[in-house]
């Protein structure tokens, strides 16, 4: 029995460190549930029909929570766009640039967590000032305070993910204890 918390505990540390790495703009909560579904295939290859620590139920929640995730950190920038001005356009370019800002401020700025987020935050105010000015037939002033609204939707988008790798932690944490 030893044996079984032990490995438990193991879990819920790595799951934990995966967790934090949402900071570090890396998707923890992913890990988290590739981690589960590699130790429940090990545990079926290995112990058979009697092995298994997750119900697939748990792991399926924990999916459920992560597209979550995904989806307010994906449009929070929108959102952000749109509470300060900005047009349909404008908002298609927050998203778009929010995503590539992301990716070229981690490459770029290689240093933890400011690389990704500034990224994303200019990313998001660049394509928030494209849109309104290529669709949205808005001036360079006109589309600042959209930007604006777009940088800050994406910071509260990436923040507002860390409850949801606490609540998909909890999930996954409480599938391996109580099998």
């Amino acid at each position: 029995m030893w044996m079984i918390y032990s490995s438990a505990t193991f879990f819920a540390l790595l799951a934990g460190i995966f967790g934090i790495s949402i900071i570090f703009g890396l998707p923890g909560i992913w890990f988290m549930i590739v981690l589960a579904v590699a130790n429940e295939l090990v545990d079926a290859w290995w112990l058979g029909s009697q092995g298994g620590w997750f119900a697939w139920s748990a792991i399926g929640v924990a999916v459920i929570i992560a597209l979550g995730a995904e989806a307010v950190e994906f449009l929070a920038g929108a959102a952000g766009a749109k509470a300060g001005g900005a047009s349909k356009w404008g908002m298609i370019g927050a998203l778009i640039g929010g995503v590539i800002g992301a990716i070229v401020g981690t490459i770029f700025i290689p240093i933890p967590i400011v690389g990704t987020l500034a990224g994303a935050m200019l990313g998001a105010a660049l394509g928030a000032i494209c849109g309104e000015i290529g669709g949205g037939g808005r001036s360079l002033k006109g589309s600042i305070a959209p930007a604006a609204g777009a940088a800050g939707g994406r910071l509260v988008g990436t923040l507002a993910k860390i409850p949801f790798a606490i609540a998909a932690w909890l999930v996954l944490v409480v599938g391996a204890f109580w099998r």
